[in-house]
């Protein structure tokens, strides 16, 4: 038997290949995590942020001036849209891209007592609005849709000249977030 070690020589020899192996395993695991937390750290500099997206904000400020006319003429009002409007207007009609609930607030200042018809949706009652002393302050929330089209009617008592001196009509779009089509 000269092959064969003595135990005790041999159990010496098993626990330092053990050490020795446990060893390399834990250099091999630390340099694992190593280099998986540099490369993490890398993605995480050099990786653009998410660009966030807020919800769709719809408003719009429009004022409104009576025409310069010779005589009298059916066209009562041209409008005035600010620049930074998030909001279209087409043929005197403010276009509803997004659902939900809008704040509409109409102002106006007339030479005569007026009858105003605030129009949002069609098949549906216009809102009469009646002038007192030759003003119109009106607030009023309403629910509207994509595809609606927001538009005022004045008729004047006693004549067919409409007598607008100026006024403004404000949307804004109480609950961004909904439905739109842009």
């Amino acid at each position: 038997m000269e092959g064969v070690q003595p135990l005790d020589e041999n159990v010496g020899n098993t626990l330092r290949s053990r050490c020795q192996r446990n060893k390399l395993l834990l250099v091999a695991f630390v340099a694992q995590g190593l280099g998986l937390f540099l490369c993490l750290t890398f993605i995480c500099l050099y990786r653009p942020a998410p660009q966030v997206q807020y919800p769709s904000f719809q408003s719009i400020r429009i004022q409104f001036n009576a025409l310069p006319f010779s005589g009298c003429e059916k066209k009562f009002f041209r409008i005035i849209p600010e620049k930074a409007e998030t909001m279209k207007v087409e043929n005197s009609s403010i276009i509803i891209n997004c659902d939900g609930f809008y704040l509409i607030s109409l102002k106006g200042y007339f030479s005569q007592e007026v009858n105003v018809s605030l129009y949002f949706r069609k098949g549906h009652n216009p809102i009469s609005i009646q002038s007192t002393n030759k003003k119109v302050n009106f607030i009023t929330v309403v629910s509207l849709a994509f595809k609606d089209k927001v538009y005022l009617n004045l008729s004047a008592h006693n004549t067919s000249c409409l007598p607008v001196n100026g006024g403004e009509l404000i949307l804004i779009h109480q609950n961004p977030g909904g439905f739109c089509a842009h």
